[in-house]
């Protein structure tokens, strides 16, 4: 198998050299990522101090806390899963790439837009897959619409989503979203919907992919 062509992830170029000029001396602001400029809550880091002060730790699991994040989903979006749908990771990029190879093989298809987050091509290509770039313009508010996923020829064997979208910040309404998951089940295409900047948004609605797929049991 060859090695896959991967672009290089310019934000971490960039941090380098910003690391590299304070070192020297130079001041710097950062701003090469998009992460939160305050630390965790105090609340979080005393749980975290008990926790590992109390707790012999090895393999970790927490079914209270697969039990939170299903009732997040049952407050927030109206929709009942069981804790035994949710998997734990070490962050969101790890669960990106457990996602796809769960879903998919080498050689597997799986389109997403373009622009967006350099990670999901990247992370395809590491795992031997095909990433299939669809122009976003403006026209289409940067966002995939089922149209476009509609006349892939032949259909991919996958889809990634993000709303809000990174980098653009753009959200996917609900009958948009509604569109483009019926042509995905229509067309037996699989879905990754990346929902991790939910409650990033000051405007318009997020919507999780589960309520489109199992509807919502008030």
């Amino acid at each position: 198998m060859t090695v896959p062509d991967i672009d290089p992830f310019h934000a971490i170029s960039i941090s380098a050299l910003s690391h590299r000029l304070a070192a020297e001396g130079r001041s710097i602001i950062h701003m090469e990522f998009g992460q939160p400029s305050t630390g965790a809550p105090k609340a979080a880091l005393e749980r975290a101090h008990h926790v590992l002060d109390t707790d012999p730790m090895g393999y970790w699991e927490s079914q209270p806390l697969k039990e939170r994040i299903a009732r997040h989903y049952l407050e927030t979006y109206g929709v009942r899963i069981s804790p035994d749908q949710v998997i734990l990771t070490n962050g969101a990029s790890l669960a990106l790439i457990l996602a796809l190879l769960s879903c998919f093989t080498p050689g597997a298809r799986v389109a997403l837009a373009r622009p967006g987050y350099v990670a999901y091509r990247n992370s395809l290509r590491t795992l031997h897959m095909v990433p299939l770039e669809i122009p976003c313009g403006e026209a289409e508010r940067f966002q995939l619409t089922a149209e476009a996923v509609a006349a892939l020829d032949p259909a991919p064997d996958g889809l990634i989503i993000a709303s809000p979208a990174n980098p653009t910040g753009t959200i996917l309404s609900a009958p948009e979203l509604q569109a483009i998951m019926d042509v995905c089940q229509a067309r037996g295409i699989r879905v990754i919907s990346d929902e991790i900047y939910h409650g990033l948004s000051y405007a318009d609605a997020t919507h999780t992919a589960f309520w489109i797929m199992i509807p919502p049991r008030w």
